[in-house]
Parts: C-alpha cells; structure tokens; sequence
C-alpha cells in the first residue's frame, strides 16, 4: 500500500493544494479513491474523509482527516475491514506533530488498523524523530513540498534498527 500512497502524494502537483491542509486533503483523498481498486483489498474498501469515530460505537473520540476501511454493518466488529488512517497537517512543527501522532496511536490502537500515515504538507520535515508512541512499526511519515512544479516527498519509518528517512 505505501507504493500506492507515495503515488498518490506524487499525483497531488497543484501549487494551490499547497496552501492549505483542506485543499491538499480534498485532492489526496481523490487520488487515493482512484487508486484503491488496483490495491485488490478484500471486500467493498472505500476511501472517507474526517469520518467521526463515536464514544459509544468505536470507543474512541476522533475525526481523522482519511481512512480506507470497510464499512462496518450496524453491529458489527469495527475492528475489521480497517486498512489505512491518516493524519495530514500543514506546515507541522513537533508539538502538532505530536498531536496527529497521538490520534494515530489512539486510532490504531482502538481500531486495530495495521497502517498510519502521516503527512505533512509544504514541508521538507516529516517529523518521525519526534514519534514516541507504542506503533512505530505501523506508522509511516511524510512531507511532502512542491518546488519549481516538481513535488517532492521525504518518507519515513522505523525498523527494528531504527528511523530510516529518505
């Protein structure tokens, strides 16, 4: 799935999906919707935006700005049919890194997705080096900038021997 997502922030090359994390969001979530059906996920995945996660059904108080995930029936386990939650920020020092990075674990951990992703927009940072949660083997990191027309995307993770950032 990464492959696809980096193609994804690739896809997104208009200078004004640059200036502001909503613009950036609307025109990555279309590339991710016309991506999925070439990931070959199990079952009806879609691609959703700030789709609220509810006390009562999902256990958990958070909008996170994208999921890909199979709908669950009313009543059924929300815990599967989950793929992807992603986090975007615009321009994200450390301190609101941090905080998409506790929505994530909270997400993750509450809905046992198997992939986060961070994204952050205009940036050369993706801010990895400031992830302390308990899901770094899941988590992946990103900034994404465009300069002279030509975007350009960092990306990070961590292995077992630690943060790798390209």
């Amino acid at each position: 799935m990464i492959p696809t997502i980096v193609t994804a922030l690739c896809a997104v090359s208009t200078p004004r999906f640059f200036e502001t994390e909503r613009g950036y969001q609307g025109e990555l979530l279309a590339e991710l919707r016309a991506a999925l059906p070439a990931l070959g996920l199990p079952g009806d995945a879609i691609v959703e935006q700030e789709y609220q996660k509810t006390l009562p059904v999902h256990k958990i108080n958070i909008r996170p700005d994208i999921i890909i995930h199979v709908p669950a029936a009313e009543g059924g386990n929300r815990n599967i049919g989950n793929f992807a939650v992603f986090e975007l920020n615009f321009q994200a020092g450390p301190t609101e890194a941090r905080g998409d990075f506790l929505n994530l674990d909270t997400v993750i951990g509450a809905l046992d997705y198997p992939l986060g992703v961070f994204v952050n927009i205009d940036s050369v940072r993706t801010q990895a080096a400031h992830y302390q949660g308990a899901y770094r083997e899941r988590i992946h990191f990103f900034a994404v900038r465009l300069i002279d027309g030509v975007v350009q995307v960092r990306h990070a993770y961590f292995t077992e021997d630690g943060l790798v950032e390209r």
